[in-house]
């Protein structure tokens, strides 16, 4: 390995950093002064098919830089879009973290024929490995946020449900938001708003509670250990699912809903809900995004998709 590339690997070594903007920053800036072309990093959006890249360094190659989207393959960038730019060489190393999942690529790409040796690969496999590493510390520290917040529990948790209050709900919301911001997860809003009979002129009734109680307990069940739920406020609930993608929702609210029927079949009050779907990605804050889903559960259940459009719930 030649003294520059030798200098390369030690200060990525020895460097700790912030967050991950941080570690692709360095990763990046480190990589292009060794490597030929452009070195750049991609996220894989949701279904897999696409990667998106979401910073780049280097010249050479026309048309690839930030916001490029390219057709994914096995985790990696499509070579064939690469020879499309004019490239002649190419190295990609997908992202991967601990449960299996690709979230990403780190490649180079020059128009030069055979421009990267051994010792090339062996730096990208190294940024790569360290990018994956930090991708995963920001989800763990969510995670671990999350228990924390279940822990101390006690004034932050509803008395009606069981779930978190509505600010702890919000914080969890912007939390999470602040995560899909820095490219490190995939998170939806789901927020479920409640319709029963029982209202009685002294406001609301045991019946109502106990409608409220079950709805909590069933949306609590259909989550995951990695989901958020919580009452945002009167007659909402809402689930924040980590990790997951839109196209996946609809089965998350199918789950969710057919449960609840069997739970409350029969009862009285009878218990209707109405679940409003909104990935965090492209929402400009947690605020909006809960705005968005609120709305979309008061007009009969409809989803937001990233363009902050109405489509139809399935």
């Amino acid at each position: 390995m030649e003294p520059n590339e030798t200098n390369v690997l030690v200060r990525l070594a020895q460097r700790r950093f912030r967050n991950f903007s941080e570690a692709a920053e360095l990763v990046l800036e480190a990589l292009s002064e060794v490597t030929p072309g452009v070195v750049a990093l991609s996220r894989l959006e949701p279904g897999h098919r696409t990667q998106q890249v979401i910073e780049a360094r280097g010249d050479g190659l026309n048309g690839l830089e930030p916001g490029t989207a390219m057709p994914s393959v096995a985790g990696g960038v499509d070579a064939d879009v690469l020879r499309n730019l004019g490239a002649n060489s190419w190295l990609s190393i997908p992202l991967e973290i601990s449960d299996g999942r690709t979230v990403g690529a780190l490649f180079a790409a020059d128009t030069g024929s055979e421009a990267y040796g051994t010792d090339h690969a062996a730096l990208v496999g190294v940024g790569a490995r360290l990018l994956s590493h930090e991708w995963e510390s920001v989800v763990l520290r969510s995670e671990l946020r999350r228990l924390r917040g279940r822990i101390d529990g006690g004034s932050s948790t509803d008395s009606d449900t069981g779930l978190p209050d509505r600010e702890t709900f919000l914080e969890l919301l912007d939390q999470e938001w602040r995560l899909v911001e820095e490219e490190a997860v995939e998170a939806v809003l789901v927020v479920c708003g409640l319709s029963y009979g029982g209202e009685s002129d002294n406001g609301v009734t045991a019946k109502d509670r106990l409608a409220m109680k079950q709805v909590a307990e069933v949306l609590r069940a259909a989550a995951r250990g990695t989901d958020h739920v919580g009452r945002i406020g009167g007659r909402t609930l809402g689930a924040i699912l980590v990790g997951c993608e839109l196209q996946d929702t609809p089965a998350f609210v199918a789950r969710f809903l057919g449960a609840l029927q069997r739970v409350t079949d029969g009862s009285q009050p009878e218990t209707q809900v109405s679940c409003g779907v909104q990935p965090l990605a492209g929402a400009p804050s947690a605020q909006v995004a809960l705005d968005l889903a609120e709305a979309a559960a008061q007009n009969h259940g409809q989803i937001r998709h990233r363009e902050l459009e109405p489509q139809a719930l399935e």
